[in-house]
């Protein structure tokens, strides 16, 4: 039997590109497609997180099912591919359901709002480079296990494209580093 916790967990705000902070300190998320700002209120933090891994979340579906279903049982890849085309399509579904409950934001300037940037300053030097360092790392080692694995054909690419992937996140990271530190010293 689950015993009531007096133990509040703490619930960070989210942190990410089109996502805003106001005057009052509310998460503010626009979409880039609709141009539609909302408020996401602190307890729908863990579902606005949840959904805002979509892609993820379809890619790693896709990742387990070809394991499974291809390699165990001999079945097609591409009906992984299919089924993983639509767990995202629901999960983009259920996003813009979410997004359409959530409180509407009236004559939303980007401008007056903390954005990413701000944002990213306060996360600190050393945890941006650590950041950095470590997706590089977990990229290399992908390879690196493909390799040793003695893995072949589409594990190999796909081993690859996860090292180009982190690379280049490597890349934005220490470009908005670069941006926000610029900007800190002209200000």
């Amino acid at each position: 039997m689950a015993r009531n916790s007096k133990v509040k967990q703490e619930t960070t705000a989210p942190v990410g590109l089109n996502l805003y902070q106001d005057e009052k300190n509310r998460t503010i998320y626009k979409h880039p497609l609709l141009k539609q700002a909302v408020y996401i209120p602190t307890y729908d933090f863990r579902t606005f997180e949840l959904y805002r891994k979509r892609y993820i979340l379809a890619i790693s579906v896709f990742v387990v099912l070809f394991t499974l279903l291809n390699e165990w049982f001999g079945i097609p890849f591409w009906v992984s591919i299919a089924i993983s085309v639509l767990v995202w399509l629901f999960l983009e579904w259920k996003f813009y359901k979410f997004l359409q409950t959530e409180q509407p934001v009236k004559k939303f300037q980007p401008e007056t709002y903390r954005d990413y940037y701000d944002n990213f300053e306060a996360q600190g030097t050393e945890k941006v480079v650590l950041k950095t360092i470590l997706y590089l790392l977990l990229g290399a080692l992908i390879v690196y296990n493909s390799y040793y694995s003695n893995y072949q054909g589409i594990y190999i690419i796909a081993s690859w494209a996860v090292l180009a992937l982190c690379i280049i996140y490597a890349i934005f990271q220490i470009l908005v580093f670069a941006k926000v530190k610029a900007r800190k010293n002209a200000g």
